[in-house]
Parts: C-alpha cells; structure tokens; sequence
C-alpha cells in the first residue's frame, strides 16, 4: 500500500508539473515529489527483500539496474520531445501516466504482508530499538557521504571539464556518461543468479570510489577522466549494492525500522553538495569538484575504521 501510494503520489506530482502555472505549484509539487519518491522507493525495496529469499543482493541488484536504465531513458524522454517540438511539459505528463500504471500494477500485486509484531511491541518500539543500533547509525553514516557521489559528483565533474579544462558541453557530458555506462556494468555483474557480497566487498568498492574520484580531479588527460570516472560508477554502484546488503541483513525482522533510520542519517547529506557549491563560488569550480572527490575519500576512511571495529569486536 505505501509503495502504490507513494507511486501515484509521484505521479500526481509529475502531473502537477506538467500543468502548474506558477512557480510557488513547482515548488510545491517538488516537495511531493521527494516525500512520494521516498515512501515508493523504500517500500518497494522491503517488499522486495520480503520475496527475495536469499537472492537479496541479486535482487537488489537488478532492481537498481531498471533504475539506472530509468536514468537514462528519463533524459531521451526529454531530447525526444524537445526533437518533436513540443512543449517540456509533455515529458512530465508522459512520466505521470507511467508512474499511475506502476502504481496501478503495485496495487494488483501479491506482495507479502508486513511480519508479525513481536508479542509486546508497539509501533514504535522498532524504530527506537533500531536507532539505538550502533551498526545501523554507522550504515546510515555510509549512505549519508555515498549520496553525493552520484548525480551531485557528476554535476560537479561537467561543471570543472566545461570551466576547468575548457572542454565543450556535449564533451563534457559524453566523458561523464561514463559513470552511468560504469553504474550500468556494476549492477549488472551483481544481478547474477547466486551471487553473494564477501565481507570485504565495501571496503575494496570503496578504496576504488576514492581513488577513481582523486585521479578524476587531478589528471588534466580527459581519457583518464573518462575512464576514473567509468571505473568510479561502477565502484559506485558496487558500493550500493554491498550498503544496501548490509542494511537489510541488520535487523531481519525490522528492515522497514532500518530503512527509515538510514533514510533519515542520509538526508543530512543535502549539505554536501551546498558546501561544494559554496567552496565553488568562492574558490572556483576546482575546488567545489575537489571537495565531492575528497567526500570519496572521507568514506572509504569511515568504511576502514568500521572494518576494524568490527574486527576488535569479534576478537573480543
């Protein structure tokens, strides 16, 4: 029920785009598109762990590979129309009507009912049994600085490429489709019948992310770029699938409680990107791209110090 409501929440939001007449209805309609965006996403995804069994990561994987196909069909909507000559509001009237039907089909669709409350728990005793998780604090922590470095990152590469290595736009964009083209191989080397995350799978994911990002800063060759930035999607998206295998394999009985907790640890996220659009205006764009990079950076560390308190932790 969430995930369709959400779903044609996101619709009516759409709709609302494509018909509002003023900007104060934009920006409304922006902020239902977060919240309905939200509540489909994260509820598709519990109920999705619901029916995986013990293909989660697989599962998951596949999942985020319609996404990532979505990503790129969302922008040929768009050329398609402006080609066609007709107005941009068609696209968001054309995504409403799709989004109604994948709503129409959650709703039809047998997912699996919520687990049973355990004998004694109200509704809100599994969130505050979550929160107090150091484990899912420290996953939430994870996604908080894995968040930015995905279309924030590449806004800010396009950005630097146009402005700090004079390259012309359409360049610009082709060299960072490369992550998009890199997100798509990442996800789709996990979506393998079988497949399994080993326990280092974070960490290595996650020390190719920072490296990838520092070479894509530093190196002025723009096929280096390309290809740091082809290795860091899919180093990215191999770190989403082992973040997000960790996040429902936490609290079994409770993955909503989890997703809810992480939902909100990521969100404080936002202020990254302002902080590298804030360095940006005052130091130039070099600096707003060095700061996403060095947020790469920032996570592999987080990832390694969690590797090694998890290891005392187990000696002990």
């Amino acid at each position: 029920m969430i995930a369709s409501g959400g779903a044609f929440g996101f619709a009516a939001a759409l709709a609302t785009f494509g018909l509002a007449p003023s900007f104060p209805v934009l920006v409304t309609a922006s902020f239902a598109l977060g919240m309905a965006s939200t509540a489909m996403v994260d509820a598709a995804e519990v109920a999705l762990v619901d029916v995986a069994g013990d293909e989660v990561s697989a599962q998951i994987s596949r999942s985020s590979l319609a996404g990532a196909v979505g990503d790129l069909l969302g922008p040929a909507l768009l050329v398609t129309v402006a080609a066609s000559g007709a107005s941009w509001r068609v696209a968001f009237l054309a995504g409403a009507m799709i989004t109604a039907s994948y709503g129409c089909w959650l709703a039809a669709s047998p997912l699996p009912p919520p687990p049973d409350r355990r004998d004694g728990e109200r509704t809100g005793d599994g969130v505050r049994i979550v929160l107090r998780d150091r484990r899912v604090r420290y996953l939430g922590a994870l996604a908080m600085l894995l968040g930015p470095l995905d279309e924030d990152f590449l806004a800010f590469l396009i950005a630097y490429l146009e402005r700090g290595r004079n390259l012309s736009p359409a360049l610009a964009t082709t060299a960072a489709t490369a992550s998009v083209v890199g997100m798509l191989v990442g996800f789709a080397s996990t979506s393998r019948a079988g497949y399994r995350e080993s326990r280092s799978t974070l960490r290595d994911h996650a020390a190719a992310t920072a490296v990838a990002a520092v070479v894509a800063a530093a190196v002025p060759s723009v096929p280096v770029v390309a290809t740091a930035v082809f290795v860091f999607g899919f180093a990215v998206a191999r770190s989403w699938i082992a973040l997000k295998t960790r996040i429902v394999a936490t609290h079994p009985g409770r993955v909503g409680a989890v997703h809810a907790v992480v939902s909100t640890i990521e969100f404080g996220g936002f202020v990254l990107p302002l902080l590298a659009g804030a360095l940006a205006d005052a130091f130039g764009v070099r600096a707003g791209f060095a700061f996403s990079a060095a947020i790469a950076v920032v996570m592999f560390l987080v990832v390694l110090a969690g590797g090694r308190q998890a290891s005392s932790e187990r000696a002990i």
